[in-house]
């Protein structure tokens, strides 16, 4: 063996040369490669293309910033399958704008604008998650001194308003609520109706990720409460996985068990079947865990029977909300049943809701400034 410069020669058992040497990749970070010739002269003209081959850091894309904090977030668990996938999915959005393929450095607060422009018709949230990506992209650049001024902390760069209506949380009428428990409770099927899973959404708000990767563990009958701790997601391919996280740090929470729920739940854990995980929801028959998917699949059957037009399976949980609006539940306490991280997701979530019941507000004033007289 014999050393070259910061690298070595050996011989490989083929009888070829290799040349093992280190280097510092586009993101500082130290890193060593290996490559065969037929002499030390030819691995290092070898070795020469391949550094020539790296981009410095200043011909870095946004994306090529961000990827590697996906990967890394995802590594160490701040996000989830799901989350990595619609991070990257953003992230392949931004890659086929031209702030998405020309170099940092290059980029004019103009073009972040402009872009920014463009998904304007894309809802609040994702506007939002993009304007996220950009701000940490910039911060990223400006840590490694690829650029000298961060454009996203410009006066000229502003996140823009969705240009889409705001879309109102659609729940069940009175009437419509009974139209579908009838035709819940009527259908049949060879496989699984989830009817108590979908009852359950309807009394008690959770979301279905939620009570599909409930353990009886977390069910306390005598106290009347249930323990929220995970959810079903998925994973890279797709496939529903059991997370042992719930979706937000919010939505770990209690949540009251009513009068409702309590047959529900007793039943569910008489006809629980042994399985993996550990789950009361299961199906066993196939062996795999239930996604939301499925569940959604059949409430659509079930508001078809009942003539129950353009509702999507999350209208359960809103028609709770709405139910517990309309009996006077306070916004606070609606707000931790339901698992919001802030009490403005769940006054924005359900405007028109509180809006209506203020239109009787009025009534209750005037009937206790009588009571009130009259003493």
């Amino acid at each position: 063996m014999s050393n070259y410069g910061k690298g070595c020669f050996n011989i490989t058992p083929a009888g070829n040369v290799r040349y093992r040497f280190k280097y510092t990749d586009m993101f500082g970070n130290r890193r060593v490669k290996s490559v065969t010739g037929v002499d030390e002269a030819h691995c290092l003209q070898r070795a020469n293309e391949f550094l020539k081959s790296l981009r410095t850091k200043f011909e870095l894309t946004i994306p090529e910033l961000l990827i590697p904090d996906a990967e890394r977030d995802l590594k160490m668990n701040h996000i989830g399958p799901q989350g990595y996938r619609s991070r990257m999915n953003n992230i392949d959005i931004i890659s086929e704008n031209i702030i998405g393929i020309i170099p940092i450095p290059r980029i004019t607060a103009r073009q972040i604008d402009d872009f920014l422009m463009s998904v304007s018709d894309y809802s609040s949230s994702k506007i939002r998650c993009f304007y996220s990506l950009l701000n940490n992209a910039f911060a990223e650049a400006e840590a490694l001194e690829i650029v000298d001024v961060n454009i996203m902390k410009s006066l000229e760069v502003r996140c823009p308003k969705s240009s889409q209506t705001p879309r109102k949380a659609r729940s069940f009428t009175e009437s419509e609520e009974k139209r579908f428990i009838k035709a819940l409770t009527e259908y049949k099927s060879n496989g699984h109706t989830y009817r108590i899973q979908m009852l359950l959404e309807l009394y008690c708000g959770m979301r279905m990720g939620e009570i599909n990767a409930l353990k009886p563990e977390d069910i306390n009958l005598n106290k009347g409460y249930i323990c929220v701790n995970r959810t079903v997601s998925k994973d890279l391919n797709g496939e529903a996985i059991l997370s042992e996280t719930t979706k937000t740090a919010a939505g770990q929470r209690t949540v009251p068990i009513n009068r409702f729920m309590i047959p529900l739940l007793e039943e569910a854990l008489r006809e629980m079947k042994e399985n993996p995980y550990g789950l009361i929801f299961y199906d066993s028959r196939k062996d795999v865990i239930i996604s939301t998917q499925r569940v959604s699949s059949v409430f659509n059957t079930v508001c078809k029977r009942a003539g129950l037009k353009g509702f999507r399976q999350h209208c359960l949980r809103h028609t709770f909300a709405t139910r517990c609006i309309e009996a006077g539940i306070e916004p606070v306490v609606l707000k931790g049943w339901l698992g919001h991280t802030n009490i403005h997701t769940t006054l924005d979530t359900y405007t028109d809701v509180f809006d209506r019941m203020e239109l009787g507000a009025i009534d209750n004033l005037d009937e206790y400034l009588t009571e009130f007289d009259e003493d």
